[in-house]
């Protein structure tokens, strides 16, 4: 009886095992700091992206995708499936010398994924804690991770610079999992693609993957060598009329490349039909100021760290093989927040109540409406705040007007013919791997990029521009008008107070950031190495 019994167990392990194995594999790869201009499947002649278009034009480009506007909390609302002020994450992204970090009491997305037999990796940037062991990834759910702790890093050298009222601090941030991983060399966005390509070698079929590819590029490098890329991709981007865009060109070209390799190296596996990618961009692009790498979020308002469209909306596609053969272009409203969700129902994983996000598989699938009607973007360490909901924005709060204006356009020259779309196209990684699984697609999809286009009849210098702060509330038409040109707030004076309160409702679940952030002397890298390393013992409250 008791044999019986245990070989019942056994079958029943068998099976559910099997189960599991028979899950799709998700492949998640970030670009950092990319502005809505720069992947040509949006229509920019200027930098092409052939490899991540040929996702979008064979899968599901998400037209209106948003996420937080500075990278800390939207990894945070990522793994969490919670908005950013939520969890406390909001605001001034995490430095290498602060104690703080997404609560340990959330639970992320390896750790749902890995709890329904997924091998999870992270290749890439970390940023949402580093000072004790208990906030790296090796300890919340990812198998492994080799990449960046913090917020960037140089393309070459690895290190990362701040600069405290000490002076300027500098230190090692490449790692292992635990170990400092001094023995890499090249440049850093063709390592993570290599390591991005050994695992998928590597992966025992039996388990499904999950495998963030989070990229440095196209962020900038430490301010001394902001732009940093080969010479000889450089030199191929002599058709962009300014240097520091063809510097930040060639960055996009690698992480497309890279886009390309991975897509392929899931092929030579044997499991790509059976993956789902996702690409999307952390936050909008900083055309300008401080750690500018000349991303342009054209024609939309505002860069990086705002709360206008420039900063939130942003780069987003879904492919997998089902998905190849229905309508390419979703409008509806999606939040970085909805991922968590999301890709568990289309893994045929229960999601997660008690957060945010919400599970949009379905309507994603099927072409309609979205379930989504609400998102906000809360800095209270800014001071800024905004809601979307339907087709209104309203914006409140201390914006700073010098990112908050319209960049990007100077930045789109292109001298002479520039090259050829088509042919980047049937030269790309992605187009032989389709080719090869006899996908069909129209090799230049133009209805999509045509429909995806965003056109507005700007004014760049108009000092009729509303700009919030010292009382003044902004509000627009977002569907009427994504650059956020003409505010409407005056005219319907019912809407604003409707909003405003929704606002109000939502600022109440604000875990407040103390300011300023922190510069601990006990994690200057010299005392550990010259390494931004783990700094602080579990057991210190």
């Amino acid at each position: 009886m008791f044999s019986k019994y245990m070989l019942l167990l056994f079958l029943i392990l068998v099976s559910s095992m099997e189960g599991d194995a028979d899950r799709p594999n998700i492949v998640f790869i970030i670009a950092d700091d990319m502005g809505w201009d720069d992947v040509s499947f949006h229509g920019s002649d200027q930098i092409l992206t052939p490899n991540i278009d040929l996702l979008a034009y064979t899968g599901v480009a998400l037209e209106r995708y948003y996420s937080h506007c500075v990278c800390t909390p939207s990894r945070s609302a990522l793994l969490t499936g919670k908005f950013g002020h939520v969890t406390g994450m909001q605001g001034y992204p995490l430095t290498n010398g602060e104690d703080r970090a997404l609560p340990i009491t959330e639970k992320i997305m390896p750790q749902y994924f890995k709890e329904h037999g997924y091998a999870t990796h992270l290749v890439g940037k970390w940023h949402v804690g580093q000072s004790r062991v208990e906030y790296l990834p090796t300890s919340r759910g990812f198998d492994s991770h080799f990449g960046h702790r913090g917020g960037y890093i140089d393309y070459y050298e690895y290190d990362l610079l701040e600069t405290w009222n000490i002076g300027d601090v500098s230190g090692y941030d490449l790692f292992r999992n635990l170990s400092v991983a001094w023995d890499v060399q090249g440049y850093i966005t063709d390592v993570y693609n290599e390591e991005a390509k050994a695992i998928i070698k590597s992966h025992d079929i039996t388990k499904p993957l999950f495998l963030m590819v989070a990229h440095n590029a196209p962020h900038s490098a430490n301010e001394q060598a902001p732009l940093q890329a080969p010479p000889d991709v450089v030199r191929a981007m002599r058709h962009i009329e300014l240097p520091q865009r063809r510097y930040y060109a060639a960055m996009v070209k690698k992480l497309d490349d890279s886009v390309g390799d991975i897509v392929r190296a899931l092929l030579e596996k044997g499991i790509l039909e059976n993956t789902i990618i996702v690409f999307v961009s952390d936050n909008g692009g900083l055309s300008s100021q401080t750690w500018a790498n000349y991303a342009s979020n054209w024609p939309l308002r505002g860069l990086k760290t705002t709360p206008f469209e420039g900063g939130i909306r942003v780069n987003a596609l879904i492919w997998s093989k089902n998905l190849t053969q229905g309508q390419h272009l979703w409008k509806g409203y999606m939040h970085v927040a909805d991922w968590l969700p999301t890709l568990s129902r289309a893994v045929d994983i229960v999601p997660p109540i008690n957060i945010d996000g919400i599970d949009l598989w379905e309507s994603i699938v099927s072409n309609s409406a979205s379930k989504r009607d609400l998102i906000v973007e809360i800095d209270d360490y800014t001071g800024f705040a905004a809601i979307i909901k339907g087709d209104f924005k309203l914006i409140t709060g201390n914006v700073i007007p010098n990112y908050s204006n319209y960049q990007g356009h100077t930045l789109r020259g292109i001298a002479g013919s520039g090259p050829s779309y088509a042919d980047s196209i049937e030269k790309s990684v992605v187009y032989s791997v389709l080719s090869s699984l006899e996908i069909p697609f129209k090799h230049i999809d133009t209805n999509l990029r045509n429909k995806i286009k965003i056109s507005c009849n700007l004014d760049t210098s108009s000092k009729d521009i509303c700009y919030s702060g010292n009382g003044t509330i902004c509000l627009y038409n977002i569907k009427e008008d994504p650059c956020e040109s003409r505010d409407i707030s005056a005219i319907n004076p019912d809407l604003v107070e409707k909003l405003y309160a929704r606002l109000q409702i939502e600022t109440k679940r604000v875990i407040p950031r103390i300011k300023p952030h922190e510069s601990n002397l006990n994690a200057l890298p010299s005392l550990h190495n010259h390494v931004w390393n783990v700094w602080r013992s579990s057991d210190t409250s």
